[in-house]
């Protein structure tokens, strides 16, 4: 027997076995697809530079479509009767208008999307069917004949970019022009109050009279000063170090970053950001010349110093706990994995209805967390704000029983450290001596041990004023008529109330002056 013979024999062995067992192997007589023509559909407004669409948050962008599948000749695919997938860069289609159906290589629908801004464009893949969010609902979701265990997609490991059956041909649509965000549009998310919708995208915010409100070791805060009423209107530019080349008071021509959700507050890493009042662009160790006109504030404003900051927002013991506050008439909830809207959810405002209609393993990979909903103080986050008739806490208390420098949330030490969380009036040592924040008790009545407090917030001093420039035992137990500050939050872990941080600006801000009415 030739060589040849021998190679074409052993080729065929595979299938020929198989065949003998009894299974048929699957063959993909799918057509040669090569690419695909997006068109969208004549008189739609598509923008222009000059003159973007709105950035799409709540309400959806919603554009018609034209869709052809066509082969290596640029001509159409006639016996292309599979599905395709749809998405959008920058941007998230609606789960329902993921997959659209061809019929003798040609579709027409429309697709709704989310979160696009600048020069945005719709794609379509023959992507087959996802291991993630395909593989276990009965359906043949790409029309290829086979469904779930059945299909050679769903074999593949999660993850897994390559597709067994699917050409991975694409097409894209001319572009569409958006707006580029303001900070509330990556600060508030009309998904869930723990969520950026902007997260994981290089983001540059050069819309809004934007002012410098304070600087700490590791950043700076910015505050739209022409940003709607209600809130969302801050963000923390994470610059790792002290910021170069700012000043409290300084307004921006523009900031820049990667949009990201760290421990519950919205902030952009790797920033870069183009100061009016130098004309310099700083941000990753590069500095330019960039003279920039800042954006005219709406309200009031005689110059760039601190009494020129928005007026601090007073918060209540009442919101720190989350009892006051109301859902945004824009607010919506899906929150599942990848935007999929959850079945038989009749409120979508009503978390605890949300987070238990998700299956568990979708619930572990879901932002949504109802202990951590507070409607009150997300709006304010990273924004000054004031409280009034705070009370230092008294109580310093070391769980960290063997001294191995950490709390073991398993034990004696993760009880003591539960107790003393749950305590207006007490400091765990290791929150002072790691992260330089103490509590701080609001609406307290009474004295000593039998003092009781409606809410309890933290003061964290060290990124602002150094070790050593406040040292809280030296005032433990004061009464403070009013505290300014921005506002973050910590998130512990899944299922566990936020905690809630003032960061003072510097002395003046703890104690003295009057609170905003």
């Amino acid at each position: 027997m030739s060589r040849s013979l021998v190679i074409a024999a052993l080729s065929l062995a595979p299938s020929l076995l198989l065949t003998a067992c009894g299974v048929v192997p699957f063959e993909d007589h799918r057509p040669r697809l090569r690419a695909f023509t997006v068109q969208l559909s004549s008189g739609q407004d598509q923008g222009t530079q000059e003159t973007p669409l709105g950035f799409p948050s709540t309400v959806p962008a919603r554009f018609d479509l034209v869709l052809t599948a066509v082969d290596v000749h640029g001509t159409i695919l006639g016996d292309y009767d599979q599905a395709a997938v749809l998405s959008v860069v920058p941007g998230l289609v609606a789960a329902e208008h993921r997959r659209v159906r061809f019929e003798r290589g040609l579709a027409r629908t429309s697709v709704e999307f989310r979160f696009s801004y600048g020069p945005t464009r719709i794609w379509v893949e023959d992507a087959g069917e996802s291991v993630v969010f395909d593989c276990e609902n009965g359906l043949d979701d790409d029309h290829d004949g086979v469904s779930d265990a059945a299909d050679p997609d769903c074999q593949k490991p999660e993850g897994k970019l390559e597709s067994a059956l699917a050409t991975m041909a694409t097409g894209i649509s001319a572009p569409i022009y958006f707006a580029e965000p303001r900070i509330r549009d990556l600060q508030f998310s009309p998904r869930c109050t723990t969520d950026t919708p902007l997260g994981g995208t290089a983001v540059v915010v050069g819309h809004g009279a934007l002012v410098c409100t304070g600087i700490t070791q590791s950043g700076l805060y910015v505050t739209d000063m022409n940003g709607p009423e209600g809130g969302y209107n801050s963000v923390f530019l994470f610059t790792f170090s002290n910021p170069g080349g700012v000043r409290p008071g300084d307004r921006l021509c523009e900031i820049a970053g990667n949009a990201a959700e760290f421990i519950g507050n919205t902030q952009l890493n790797f920033p870069s950001y183009l100061n009016a009042e130098t004309g310099l662009r700083q941000g990753d160790g590069d500095v330019a010349v960039v003279p920039c006109t800042p954006e005219p504030v709406s309200g009031p404003i005689t110059g760039n110093g601190p009494s020129d900051f928005p007026r601090p927002h007073l918060l209540e013991p009442e919101d720190v706990n989350g009892t006051t506050g109301t859902v945004p008439d824009d607010f919506y909830r899906v929150c599942a994995p990848g935007d999929l809207p959850i079945a038989g959810l009749d409120d979508a405002t009503d978390c605890a209805a949300a987070r238990n209609a998700l299956p568990a393993e979708v619930r572990r990979q879901s932002p949504i967390d109802c202990a951590r909903d507070n409607f009150a103080m997300e709006p304010w986050e990273h924004a000054l704000v004031a409280i009034r008739d705070a009370k230092i806490g008294h109580k310093f208390v070391d769980c960290d029983e063997n001294g191995d420098g950490r709390i073991d949330f398993r034990g004696p030490e993760g009880d003591c450290a539960t107790t003393c969380s749950d305590d207006a009036l007490c400091t765990e040592i290791s929150s002072l001596t790691q992260y330089g924040q103490f509590a701080v008790g609001l609406g307290c009545t009474g004295e000593g041990d039998l003092a009781t407090c409606k809410a309890k917030v933290y003061l964290a001093t060290r990124d602002t004023l150094g070790k050593s420039g406040y040292d809280v035992m030296e005032h433990k137990g004061e009464q403070l008529a009013c505290v300014n500050g921005h506002l973050r939050q910590t998130q512990p872990g899944a299922g566990v109330d936020s905690i809630w941080i003032i960061e003072p600006r510097d002395l003046s801000d703890i104690g003295s002056g009057e609170c905003p009415q």
